[in-house]
């Protein structure tokens, strides 16, 4: 058990992993690019791999740089086998979708709602029960019918997934998993039982994550004492600590339920910020380790991204949002009562998993959940040749629930919105207008760009009306005649930037573009403008202005998106997205050969027995 735990519960040397992965990605004729190496104290190292010409990376982190590459190509292989890139983020074409004849898995299933609501599978079964009435299964099956960007051949597609306690099959439909679940218990490792040690342990943490947000929970601090048995992690915060007049305080996070879930406060005392990271393993060295790494991954230790400044009053106004934004970037508020030193329950020491292997491990994670009345649901998804896994477990792991109505709606208007955004040159007036209610209501913000919303990325500059979604529904307003409605926006952009030294030209600019706004609401003639404004800015500019914005058929007249349509596509110069779909396209054409079957979990089912 020593050597196991030297090699922190990796069942393989991080650079046979790493050699492994590149292997099977170059069999694939997949290039990878590794950037972004920080190295911000000792014991804390950090990467990023990307696919080349695609807009696929992932991250890795580790207490080597070996472990941190490992990290980030375990990552990816966990990522592309479960086809993740293109289930959450990004939007495929209808011909790479349907690609040898499947959408998502060659073992997917086609459902119609009467099959859904006839359905004796564990999982639907369960999930509808909230429902006693057949009409009201079926509006809510319809609500979640209309979140699909593609065209279906029928109601649902959904994949099967093995309940590891009894051995049983439920088929999930697609959207509900990617919705519900999101990348949530996604893992992979060099063994099954290592990734799916990884698997059920985020799931763990992400658990508790939302309850201690949700439930204001108050979990108590580790005493030092306790981790003084663990030089490594006392050594990894002193060099947080020594960085600057920062705090680093270890959370458990167990819910006095066992969990094995720690928490780590970074609180920045200068400026009065903190930045808080979950993590799990069963043995406590290895979570902290992971959850420490994983605070300072691709982080700049003096210069931390993602915090937030403490106050006492925390108005958070999207909950759901601010929730959705911890797990998918780690940033996001806490309640305040995580720092109250009135714990909600005591401390326990972690359960002493020394003499364990993965395999062991597996199994006490396994009934921990099935004590606590949960099982876990799995699915294989190694078709590429390194073990990886989805780990759901009904009632505990959701990220989303099914009956969140409002939320159905939202993404459905999301998704409604994106299909407009990706034919931009067949808009009508109407169309176009329904756009900018919909951003403009959203409030993204200055730091979101039009292209972002598409999970789109351009090798070079953007169209300026790209830039960020205020510039983008002022232009729209101005190309349909809505010189009012675009002043006020203009008006807003410029209360939102900070003047400074570096940006006293493009004040100037907006500024005139204000004051041009406001005149041609007022129905003021070119001539006049011109001369009015010639006397305060400089007349390139306004000229600039009057040309750019004067002449609906000269707005977005460069750069009109047409997705899928490559081709026609005046970006397609310098986009990433025919990249990316090649990838899909490969790695459909190995699934199709997967000799995969759910049989063959019966091995990890005995040993858990």
């Amino acid at each position: 058990m020593d050597s196991i735990r030297s090699q922190k519960y990796k069942d393989d040397l991080p650079i046979q992993t790493i050699n492994r992965i590149r292997n099977i990605l170059s069999d694939l004729g997949i290039l990878t690019v590794e950037t972004g190496w920080l190295h911000p104290a000792e014991n804390f190292y950090s990467v990023n791999v990307t696919v080349a010409n695609t807009t696929l990376s992932t991250n890795g982190k580790g207490t080597t740089y070996e472990f941190a590459l490992a990290s980030a190509y375990g990552e990816l292989m966990e990522r592309l086998q479960n086809q993740a890139h293109f289930r959450l983020n990004n939007d495929v074409s209808q011909e790479a979708i349907e690609y040898l004849g499947f959408f998502y898995a060659p073992d997917e299933k086609r459902m119609s709602m009467d099959d859904l609501l006839n359905s004796e599978d564990e999982w639907i079964v369960g999930k509808l029960s909230k429902y006693n009435s057949d009409d009201l299964k079926r509006e809510l099956l319809e609500k979640w019918q209309s979140i699909s960007y593609e065209t279906m051949p029928c109601d649902f597609i959904a994949v099967p997934f093995c309940n590891l306690n009894n051995g049983k099959l439920s088929y999930i439909p697609m959207k509900m998993l990617s919705k519900m679940y999101m990348s949530n218990g996604m893992c992979a490792g060099n063994t099954s039982e290592e990734a799916l040690v990884q698997g059920i342990s985020e799931v763990m943490e992400r658990y508790v994550n939302k309850y201690i947000v949700k439930g204001k929970i108050t979990p108590p601090s580790i005493p030092r004492e306790y981790i003084q048995r663990f030089p490594r992690i006392c050594d990894m915060i002193t060099q947080i600590e020594l960085s600057g007049n920062f705090e680093v305080i270890i959370k458990d996070c167990s819910l006095g339920k066992d969990f094995p879930v720690i928490g780590v406060i970074f609180i920045n005392k200068d400026d009065q910020t903190y930045f808080i990271k979950f993590g799990a393993h069963p043995d406590f060295e290895i979570a902290a380790e992971r959850t420490l790494t994983e605070l300072l991954q691709g982080q700049d230790i003096r210069n931390m991204r993602g915090i937030w400044e403490f106050s006492y009053k925390n108005n958070v106004i999207d909950e759901h949002k601010n929730l959705i934004h911890i797990f998918a970037n780690g940033s996001g508020r806490y309640p305040n009562e995580i720092f109250a030193s009135n714990f909600s329950y005591a401390f326990s020491p972690f359960t002493d998993v020394s003499k364990m292997d993965n395999k062991k491990m597996l199994k006490y994670l396994v009934h921990l959940l099935k004590n606590v009345g949960y099982d876990v649901y799995v699915r294989n998804v190694s078709f590429l040749g390194f073990p990886a896994f989805h780990v759901i477990v009904p009632g505990f792991s959701e990220i989303e629930e099914i009956n969140d109505f409002d939320e159905l709606l939202n993404y459905t208007a999301f998704v409604n919105i994106k299909r407009l955004l990706r034919n931009m040159s067949d808009l009508s007036n109407d169309e176009l207008i329904k756009i900018a209610d919909y951003l403009e209501n959203k409030n993204f913000g200055l730091d979101t760009n039009v292209l972002s919303l598409l999970n789109l990325s351009l090798q070079d500059s953007l169209p300026w009306y790209y830039m960020n979604i205020e510039l983008f529904v002022l232009a729209i307003y101005c190309k349909v005649g809505q010189y009012t409605n675009a002043a006020k926006l203009c008006w807003r952009l410029l209360d939102k930037i900070q003047p400074n030294s570096l940006n006293y030209g493009m004040i100037t600019y907006y500024k005139c573009l204000r004051d041009f706004l406001d005149a041609r609401a007022d129905g003021t003639p070119y001539d006049v403008i011109e001369n009015m404004l010639g006397k305060f800015y400089p007349l390139q500019i306004v000229m600039a202005i009057i040309e750019e914005f004067g002449n609906s058929e000269t707005l977005f007249r460069n750069g009109l998106i047409t997705c899928f349509k490559c081709e026609a596509c005046q970006l397609r110069g310098n986009c990433l997205y025919k990249g990316t779909e090649e990838v899909l396209i490969k790695i459909k054409e190995r699934y199709s050969k997967s000799t995969i079957h759910h049989s063959d979990l019966t091995s990890l089912l005995n040993q858990i027995e």
